[in-house]
């Protein structure tokens, strides 16, 4: 699969870092509508549940693409020896910093291919479909693993309604369907780079109510006289009452693909 499929003209890693400088710079709570930023919030909660396959205690753990620090700040709490939290936003860094302390926490404004150390286990968060090069990235994160480590990844997951919707208006349409997303990843991606990788892949999905349920229409609703403006038709906004009358009454009844149809999925690679 051709990498620079994925890719948004002319978007690069340097623009996603002034664009999350202005975000924590502002404050997330003023970027983000309250819908999107509780769930932020709710999704962390369960990242850290689905995480958890064996105790923290002892472990040196690196939170790559930290933002905030809430993440790496549960981590701490359950015990680690270590927890390093890197970000390239320095406004995230420094919200970090003025929020989220514990004596065995450290966060650190840096680019990942200037880390060394080795880590028992590694978690990003949200960050693999922001990067130019997602596969070079897990090569990168593998190399700093000790033997026998971890590697925890979430990513949106578009296999389900809400991902159809979009990736319709994405390729048929041309549109914009996020702001900052550079890839738009399924479990084939994540099945095949373990492969390349020669690692084992245990994963998941969750937020199901978000990819095809009450969440979803919430969503759609604010989502799509956006999308469509800047598409290719944006005449077709006219039509959104009328799609929305429909999802409303068909996509919160859509039966659930537990196994691939959550709005974000986890993968454990195991080294």
């Amino acid at each position: 699969m051709n990498i620079a499929e994925f890719l948004l003209p002319g978007m690069k890693n340097s623009d996603l870092k002034d664009f999350y400088n202005k975000v924590y710079s502002k404050g997330e709570k003023n970027h983000y509508t309250k819908l999107l930023f509780r769930e932020k919030k709710i999704t962390l909660e369960k990242l850290f549940i689905l995480a958890e396959l064996s105790s923290w205690r002892g472990k040196k753990v690196l939170d790559a693409g930290c933002g905030t620090g809430e993440l790496a700040f549960m981590i701490a709490k359950k015990g680690a020896k270590k927890v390093i939290g890197v970000d390239f936003s320095s406004s995230a860094i420094e919200t970090a910093n003025q929020s989220y302390q514990q004596s065995n926490l450290e966060y650190q404004c840096r680019d990942l291919k200037n880390i060394k150390e080795r880590f028992d286990v590694i978690v990003s968060s949200g960050t693999l479909e922001h990067t130019e090069e997602p596969y070079e990235v897990l090569k990168k994160l593998k190399s700093l693993l000790s033997p026998g480590g971890s590697l925890i990844i979430t990513v949106p997951n578009w296999i389900n309604p809400r991902g159809y919707i979009l990736m319709t208006l994405k390729y048929l349409l041309k549109s914009k369907i996020t702001l900052a997303d550079l890839h738009y990843f399924t479990p084939f991606e994540f099945e095949n780079w373990a492969k390349k990788l020669k690692m084992k892949l245990t994963w998941k999905t969750f937020e199901h109510d978000w990819s095809g349920g009450q969440k979803l229409i919430k969503d759609m609703e604010r989502r799509l006289p956006k999308v469509l403006a800047g598409s290719a038709f944006p005449e077709a906004g006219k039509n959104v009452n009328d799609f929305m009358a429909w999802l409303e009454n068909h996509a919160k009844t859509f039966p659930p693909d537990k196994k691939f149809g959550g709005a974000v999925a986890i993968y454990h690679f195991k080294k």
